[in-house]
């Protein structure tokens, strides 16, 4: 069979997760990485300042995010869509040749985490910007609420797409909001988060920080063998423009969605706090930005911290 296929990333979550984790073709998506690492250039991009007063706290947006909270985040939102911010911020996640999913292979997958929390900062410290100038006389700045998967969608963001698609300029496709797939229930979570061990990724030297990524984007599988729900499944239920892997951040539930997927991060390394990816060299920072998968460990110094460390 031909596996030149496999190299073209997936242009759907469906698409990503009825292939399943790409094992039997890991030896050619790791050559394809190959020239990426041979062109690179030192990110030109300022590194992050130092935030400026208490890191803010990052909440639920189900039972922590007030309807004060709610409106700023719309209109933040709706005023960086306005002056074209928002598009650029897409414009990161739509450039596959950062690397940063685990259907592009191994290098991918180690990439995902760091590369989302940085990701996220940067769309955290625009929303803040902007919120600051729509709301002078807030006391506390704007934080990216967290979805957790267990619940529906927020009342609050329901029918809120204020971005257009950035590839046509039409209005992006509504929400689908269900199955399949299944969204991970509490079970599911206690899996990746606390049985992280069971996850068997298939690749040489795997440690459990491989284990654990592996099951919390959405390649582990249950103790029955069915697909262990994580962040996939998260995009692929949500539908609509969420459900491109490129485009994605056109929905913003895109960004209450990995605020999630960070906050179990931090969970799990609360506990596990040596494991690390088996990145080397430049693949260890996460471009278009500066700063290195070690410099985005303490989310204190990045200017955040959760409301709950719980799953």
């Amino acid at each position: 069979m031909n596996p030149m296929p496999m190299l073209t990333h997936p242009k759907t979550f469906d698409e990503v997760i009825a292939r399943g984790f790409p094992h039997e073709h890991l030896h050619i998506l790791n050559r394809a990485s190959d020239p990426r690492r041979l062109a690179f250039q030192p990110p030109a991009a300022p590194r992050l300042a130092a935030p400026a007063g208490p890191a803010v706290q990052r909440k639920s947006a189900d039972t922590g995010f007030g309807a004060g909270e709610q409106g700023a985040f719309r209109n933040a939102v709706t005023q960086l869509v306005e002056e074209g911010t928002y598009r650029e911020l897409v414009g990161h996640h739509m450039d596959m040749n950062h690397n940063m999913h685990g259907s592009m292979g191994e290098v991918g997958l180690y990439r995902f985490l760091g590369w989302h929390r940085r990701y996220l900062v940067a769309f955290e410290r625009e929303l803040q910007r902007v919120d600051a100038l729509l709301r002078p006389g807030a006391m506390e700045k704007l934080g990216v609420p967290y979805w957790t998967w267990q619940d529906p969608i927020p009342t609050w963001m329901e029918d809120f797409l204020p971005a257009p698609d950035p590839t046509t300029g039409a209005a992006p496709p509504v929400r689908k909001e269900a199955p399949p797939p299944e969204k991970a229930n509490a079970n599911d979570l206690d899996l990746i988060v606390n049985q992280f061990s069971l996850q068997d990724a298939q690749l040489s030297d795997r440690n459990d920080y491989t284990k654990f990524t592996c099951g919390l984007e959405g390649w582990g599988l249950r103790p029955d063998g069915s697909s262990l729900p994580g962040h996939n499944h998260g995009h692929a239920w949500i539908g609509g423009i969420m459900n491109n892997t490129s485009t994605s951040p056109s929905d913003p539930m895109f960004w209450l969605h990995h605020a999630e997927v960070d906050r179990l991060w931090e969970i799990w390394r609360q506990a596990n706090p040596t494991p690390a990816p088996l990145l080397n060299g430049t693949d260890r920072i996460m471009d278009p930005w500066a700063e290195s998968y070690d410099e985005l460990l303490s989310t204190k110094s990045l200017g955040y911290v959760y409301d709950s460390l719980t799953s």
